[in-house]
């Protein structure tokens, strides 16, 4: 209740959705998301992150870290998105968005329609088009200082290709704009010695973490943030006490 009071004093505002709109029940969001995607406020890229001793600084320190994750569906030999989530790690403010796409099979287009309770009519509303600009206006209040993915190379891909299709301007692009951490090449890198990185199933097996329901954006987000948590330990001190 805390943290949520915090950030409605800093002009933020819970939303409750039921069918109103494809995103997550509960989201913080910033009070202007809904104008043309606005521009970064010119802030320096934070220093990049090439180790695990400096990850676990970063995630005790005073940075901010948008966790995110895109979900796809397959179409013209072509990824397209169908799902992106994120969360501030630690912290309360997430979203979570499904994108209507007409080239998506008819099950799962009347999958969606029924879900969000929209008429066909309405629901070019929730395409990437329309949702692309307004999640660059989000993630541009939320002001992280890095974005952390478990294998980010499809994702700032898909993202990449969406952008041109838009020709929204490249300074507003925060997969361009904010650090990237790429979490599972670091992890090969610091733990497998640079062999080739484990899934992410594979890895919370490992850590013997709880199961979450991998290959669903949230959850997806969720298993790395509990990894992340993970290495914000130091490890050497932990198993001394």
């Amino acid at each position: 209740m805390a943290e949520q009071q915090r950030l409605q004093e800093a002009g933020y505002a819970p939303i409750h959705f039921s069918s109103l709109f494809p995103i997550s029940q509960y989201i913080m969001v910033g009070q202007n998301l809904n104008g043309s995607a606005a521009a970064p406020v010119g802030r320096a890229k934070a220093a990049p992150v090439e180790s695990l001793t400096q990850l676990r600084a970063v995630l005790n320190g005073s940075a901010r870290l948008l966790i995110l994750d895109l979900e796809f569906f397959q179409a013209g030999n072509q990824n397209h998105i169908f799902q992106l989530a994120g969360r501030i790690y630690g912290q309360a403010e997430k979203f979570n968005y499904y994108f209507f796409n007409s080239q998506q099979t008819d099950a799962r287009q009347l999958q969606f329609l029924r879900r969000y309770d929209v008429p066909f009519s309405q629901a070019q509303q929730y395409t990437v088009k329309y949702q692309l600009p307004r999640i660059i206006n989000l993630v541009a209040s939320l002001a992280p200082d890095y974005l952390v993915s478990w294998d980010n190379s499809q994702d700032f891909k898909a993202l990449q290709r969406a952008a041109n299709r838009l020709a929204l301007p490249k300074q507003n692009r925060f997969w361009n704009t904010i650090q990237a951490i790429n979490l599972e090449k670091l992890v090969a890198q610091q733990v497998w010695n640079g062999q080739k990185a484990l899934g992410l199933k594979k890895m919370c097996q490992l850590l013997n973490l709880p199961p979450f329901k991998f290959h669903q954006a949230q959850h997806d987000v969720r298993a790395i943030e509990v990894i992340l948590k993970f290495y914000s330990l130091d490890l050497s001190r932990e198993l001394l006490l």
